[in-house]
């Protein structure tokens, strides 16, 4: 069966990669015009770098402004596609890239794959999150259809949903080195290291225990070997 690509759709990537650089050269079209009126004002923070672009309201410095606007857009639509999650459903894998990141979940390896809110969870046969990352469009059919095409086991849900419990510091129920590495990712989650937080839950799973979050708020659950 012919292989199936999860992310962007392609009204998505044309509706960035005109979006952006169209957006680029309209504010660089309108920046001069803006900067003019705010000289106009009594008083001007910025009063140098304002004065600078309303200088080039005419000719060739308004061509620049909206060359560069444009510039901007491109590097913002090369971001945005490369920062988005990539997923190439086979019928015996499932090769995933994130970033500069690729990884590679084997079919037979997995137990469940399912979404939560706008994340795509797959577990392997031990119930670890080998994938928990956001996925464009994650709640469209198409998503669900896709794994199901090529025999993968779609669940509506978190097979152990119910199992997960909210974490507290110094929780007595687990073990001091568990507690000690959701202490490190609660400093993670507060101050948005999205990379630190996803290798320490890493380190959650390799003690025999795996984690969600609600916000800066987590929940862990033991591994159920399936």
């Amino acid at each position: 069966m012919a292989e199936h690509e999860l992310g962007l759709s392609r009204a998505d990537k044309w509706l960035i990669g005109a979006g952006f650089p169209l957006a680029g050269v309209a504010v660089g079209w309108a920046l001069p015009l803006l900067a003019r009126w705010l000289l106009t004002l009594p008083w001007v923070p910025f009063g140098g770098p304002v004065r600078l672009v309303a200088a080039l309201d005419h000719g060739f410095g308004r061509i620049a402004m909206m060359a560069a606007g444009l510039l901007l857009g491109v590097v913002f639509v090369v971001v945005a596609v490369h920062e988005t999650l990539r997923v190439t459903v086979a019928d015996s894998e499932l090769r995933l890239r994130l970033g500069d990141a690729a990884w590679v979940v084997r079919r037979e390896d997995v137990s469940a794959v399912f979404v939560d809110g706008r994340l795509l969870v797959v577990l392997d046969r031990d119930s670890r999150q080998v994938v928990r990352e956001r996925l464009e469009r994650a709640g469209d059919r198409q998503v669900a259809e896709a794994f199901r095409a090529h025999g993968y086991p779609w669940q509506r849900q978190d097979p152990f949903g119910e199992l997960f419990r909210r974490w507290v510091p110094d929780l007595p129920d687990l073990p001091a080195a568990v507690n000690a590495v959701l202490a490190a990712r609660a400093v993670a989650l507060t101050s948005k290291s999205t990379t630190d937080a996803t290798e320490l839950r890493d380190e959650v799973q390799k003690l025999g225990y795996t984690v969600r979050d609600d916000g800066t708020t987590q929940h862990w659950r033991p591994l159920v070997r399936s």
